[in-house]
């Protein structure tokens, strides 16, 4: 008679478990995210002569957005649209480097500013 009241309780909390179980699935079905990648801006090279012509490559931002620049070297900091992110999420831009050698950083960032990527161009 123990055995039977063992197993019976047994059944009965498996049965409420997966009860439970479903119920949450269905009331809070599990989400992967939308991106997993870090926004990042490569260069065609890290070091460039002043005035000459570089390359940065945006990528892992949201599909289709548009990307603002900053310009951080002029008080205040001023922001400019840079172009639209293709179906990847990626943005590939030409620029002439300043005339004045240092160490210059890049920054974008999606019009909400949540998605951000930085670098560092240093002109000789």
């Amino acid at each position: 008679m123990a055995n039977t009241r063992i197993v019976a309780i047994w059944l009965a909390a498996l049965v409420i478990g997966v009860a439970l179980g479903y119920g949450l699935s269905v009331a809070v079905p599990y989400q992967l995210p939308t991106s997993t990648q870090t926004p990042t801006i490569s260069l065609s090279a890290d070091t460039v002569n002043a005035g000459e012509q570089y390359t940065a490559t945006l990528t892992g931002f949201p599909a289709n957005t548009e990307i603002y620049g900053w310009t951080v070297n002029e008080n205040p900091p001023r922001m400019f649209s840079a172009g639209t992110t293709d179906e990847k999420g990626e943005l590939e831009l030409t620029a002439n480097a300043p005339e004045i050698p240092g160490t210059w950083p890049l920054i974008a960032c999606d019009k909400d500013q949540i998605n951000w990527a930085t670098a560092t161009l240093n002109v000789t």
